[in-house]
């Protein structure tokens, strides 16, 4: 790959000031389940190459997935006619050079499995296993007599990525990692039906850089638990009441609000309610965030961003005082800052700041009891519908509470159709305790969280 990059590069000198070339590979095995049989394997093997060019501060890009030398140069200037027909970006100050990682590139710890490319050289057999496993435990589990539990859904996936990133300014840097990910939906019912026939769903997953950080027989049992465990629900009365979200709830939240609001191109463009209030007091003081490329195990570790700067932890929030955000390095020279190594793309896009592993985390937590235990009346969350209708710009959100229990004198109560209304400042602000039971769901590195009062809408 770098030889076919190193080529594209000379080429695109030939006619541009400065060029990136980044490439990546991938392998995926896939296998999706319906109900308890194996609905579709899909094996996927791609690659492709992104360039982009610079031309007297303006900027030009394609991308193929052929990598002859043919295509290669064909992509190329294709990026270069691209660049001499757009408008002169002022705040462009260069691809990042050499010198951005004189501290030099470490590998994240367990980030790669060589069981996993052998599961991906083997084929779909041992993928359908796994499969299996999850619906084993998912039949595990005791069910009263009155209750039956079908699963509908399930996935498995292994994948192996290579990323390689060349530019003109002295960086050759390359990765490569693994993922494994699974999770499986189940519906469970009563005989003769729940209250007016009512059926209650439950989901359990989750994704590892390596195979055994999953329990796939912990998935199904998890998913028919978290069914089974809401029959009964009763209402609640509208009014704000304390809330624990779960990791997962935390996850869906975060990912349509806070996450974009850091982001420094949406601050740039001021929209972000966070514009102009770095330094300032944004949330609870004991509210800790941390985007960190390098930690241990993470789903998104690795060496470099998508620009090569190398992976690093940067402290977005210090006990809920606004300290940095998510920049690559272009938004980094607009405010004349270093970037913070967030750069994420793929070969078909140009990079765009990200989080990578967002962190939550305070100086002291609590278990699950120990936060009930100070509720007298409130709602745990296991999951919200909805998230992706939350505004960035604003933080008012609007979701509704899925697999959410009341909470009576730190006692738990299966509740049904209820909605939480609100504005993600506003909850940053009114956290009151935080979980030890920290977990990676997707970008988001989270325990539960407590909430002194959020607005419950039966």
């Amino acid at each position: 790959m770098l030889d076919i990059m190193h080529k594209g590069l000379k080429k695109a000198l030939k006619h541009c000031d400065q060029a990136e070339i980044y490439g990546e590979c991938g392998d995926v095995l896939s296998v999706d389940l319906e109900r308890e049989e194996v609905k579709k394997v899909k094996h996927v093997k791609s690659t492709g190459i992104g360039v982009r060019v610079v031309v007297r501060k303006k900027i030009g890009f394609s991308y193929t997935t052929a990598l002859e030398d043919a295509r290669i140069e064909e992509c190329v200037e294709h990026a270069i006619k691209q660049a001499k027909v757009s408008e002169q970006d002022t705040h462009f100050l260069g691809l990042p050079g050499a010198e951005t990682s004189k501290q030099g590139y470490t590998k994240p710890e367990k980030s790669f499995d060589p069981r996993i490319t052998e599961l991906l050289e083997c084929g779909s057999e041992d993928a359908i296993q796994y499969c299996k496993r999850m619906l084993s435990g998912a039949k595990e589990y005791k069910l009263s007599k009155s209750v039956t539990c079908t699963p509908t859904e399930g996935s498995f996936a292994a994948a192996r990525d290579e990323t390689y990133i060349l530019n003109s300014e002295g960086i050759e840097t390359s990765d490569s990692g693994t993922y494994v990910s699974a999770g499986l939906m189940v519906v469970a019912s009563e005989a003769g039906g729940s209250e007016n026939g009512e059926e209650i769903s439950g989901y359990e997953g989750k994704v590892s850089r390596i195979l055994t950080g999953i329990d796939f027989e912990w998935i199904g049992r998890e998913a028919v638990k978290m069914a089974v465990d809401c029959f009964g629900a009763k209402k609640l009365k509208t009014k704000e009441l304390p809330v624990v979200f779960s990791p997962r709830a935390v996850q869906n939240l975060l990912a349509y609000t806070l996450i974009p609001q850091l982001s420094a191109e949406n601050v740039q463009r001021k929209q972000s309610p966070y514009h102009g209030k770095k330094g300032q007091e944004i949330a609870s003081e004991i509210l800790t965030v941390i985007d960190d490329g390098t930690m241990q195990g993470g789903v998104n570790s690795r060496r470099m961003d998508g620009e090569g700067v190398p992976a690093q932890p940067t402290k977005l929030v210090e006990n809920g005082v606004l300290n940095n955000f998510l920049y690559d390095s272009y938004t980094a020279g607009k405010d004349g800052v270093e970037s913070t190594g967030n750069a994420i793309r793929g070969f078909s896009n140009l990079p765009t700041p990200g989080a990578t592993n967002f962190i939550i985390n305070a100086g002291s937590t609590a278990s699950k009891e120990e936060m009930f235990g100070e509720i007298r009346e409130g709602l745990f969350v296991n999951d919200v519908i909805g998230a992706h209708t939350a505004s960035r710009a604003s933080g008012d959100f609007s979701v509704v509470a899925q697999n959410s229990f009341g909470i009576k004198k730190g006692e738990l109560y299966p509740v049904t159709q209820v909605m939480l209304a609100g504005n993600m400042q506003e909850i940053l602000k009114h956290v009151e305790m935080i979980g030890n039971d920290t977990r990676q769901i997707y970008s988001v590195v989270s325990p539960s969280v407590k909430v002194s009062r959020v607005q419950v809408v039966s």
